[in-house]
């Protein structure tokens, strides 16, 4: 089987999109009977072999995001899906490339599997809610509508968490799969944990450690997040780092230049260096509400790290009762209240507690699993007719 996955990443920052598809490079490299070609947006065009993988990079236009480029020549990738003859597509990308896809299928049957990573409309109405309530809602119904043409022409939708139909049943997408995404259980360990992580930072041991990793962009509330660290006991009991790039790093940036108890990290490139993060921080806040699945929190909850989240988000999918807290969207003073319950709690058991559900719910080769099964259920009646 062949699989072919269009997708939108920077390749010098990190996303959940990137992780995705490095996580399934892995996997491939490890089961002959897949092939593998990853075409995806880039400075300058290119192909590489990326294990058993093939990465084909098409030159792309500049986009509001560091690093993230758009893929506009539409014939050139449907010219390249059609020259590699996949059995399924997957789409990674909820902007332009889905175009190039539905045109490379026109005349031969594949499967093109749309995969809805990121609530688009509701973070489009977050980036313009100081403009009104009138025009916040209709570039989310204008987003909803561009959304909608895409994932209905898809054979399928995959939606990382269960939240998301409501949303895609307003676009009139019904035919839906619900799959998460992953983690990786060996790299994000509570073993991971490093003294000298903490002393480089200049935080004692008896200090407590709110970590953030992901997108520095307003859809991620980051504010909600310092307003509710504000609230905070002060004098040092509990120290806020941050770790990412993006739109609003600057500003973060600035926040702990000015704030004595914030340290920013800026972007971590290296897996080893992020797990290290995690494990040796103490809980992980994700203040943002539209988040369709949370790569950042598996990521922590795997490291040994209780969540503090928001309700009916992709993060609450990842909390349990022994794992963490689900507050309300946009509240700082329920999101303070959460954190001081679990920085309470045992970190002897949570850690366990927090890698065990992680690694036995979400670790990618149970993921990928689930997606191949999809895929050969997919090819099923093509093959069915061939045979008859």
């Amino acid at each position: 089987m062949k699989v072919c996955d269009l997708a939108l990443f920077s390749e010098s920052t990190s996303s959940g999109v990137r992780t995705y598809i490095e996580s399934k490079i892995d996997y491939v490299r490890h089961r002959p009977y897949l092939d593998h070609v990853v075409i995806v947006p880039g400075a300058k065009a290119s192909i590489r072999m990326h294990g058993r993988s093939k990465v084909i990079v098409v030159r792309g236009v500049r986009s509001p995001y560091p690093g993230v480029r758009l893929g506009l020549n539409l014939f050139e990738v449907a010219a390249l899906i059609k020259g590699e003859r996949p059995d399924v597509i997957e789409v990674n990308c909820q902007y332009t490339l889905a175009w190039a896809a539905f045109l490379a299928t026109r005349r031969r049957r594949t499967p093109v599997i749309g995969v809805y990573h990121t609530d688009v409309p509701a973070c489009l109405r977050h980036w313009v809610r100081r403009t009104g309530s009138l025009v916040a809602s209709a570039v989310e119904r204008l987003a909803e509508f561009y959304e909608g043409l895409i994932y209905r022409r898809c054979t399928v939708t995959v939606l990382l968490n269960a939240a998301m139909a409501n949303r895609v049943a307003r676009m009139g997408v019904h035919r839906t799969r619900l799959l998460p995404c992953g983690v990786d259980p060996d790299t994000f360990h509570p073993n991971r944990r490093s003294a000298a992580f903490r002393d480089d930072l200049g935080i004692a041991p008896n200090q407590t450690i709110l970590f953030y990793a992901g997108r520095l962009s307003p859809e991620k509330e980051l504010d909600v997040l310092f307003a509710a660290f504000e609230r905070l006991p002060g004098g040092g009991q509990y120290v806020l780092v941050l770790a990412g790039d993006g739109p609003q790093a600057a500003s973060v940036a600035r926040y702990a230049d000015t704030h004595p108890w914030v340290r920013y990290l800026g972007h971590l490139s290296s897996r080893d260096e992020l797990a290290t993060a995690y494990a040796s921080a103490d809980l992980f806040v994700a203040p943002g509400r539209y988040e369709t699945f949370g790569m950042s929190t598996a990521e922590a909850l795997c490291s040994g790290l209780p969540i503090v989240g928001i309700e009916d988000s992709g993060t609450a999918a990842l909390i349990t009762p022994q794992t963490g807290i689900a507050t309300r969207a946009g509240d700082a003073a329920s999101m303070a209240d959460a954190i001081s319950a679990v920085a309470s709690w045992r970190p002897d058991t949570t850690r366990d507690a927090c890698h065990r559900f992680a690694s036995a719910q979400f670790a990618w080769d149970r993921v990928f699993d689930r997606y191949v099964a999809m895929y050969h259920e997919l090819l099923a009646p093509a093959a069915a007719e061939r045979s008859a």
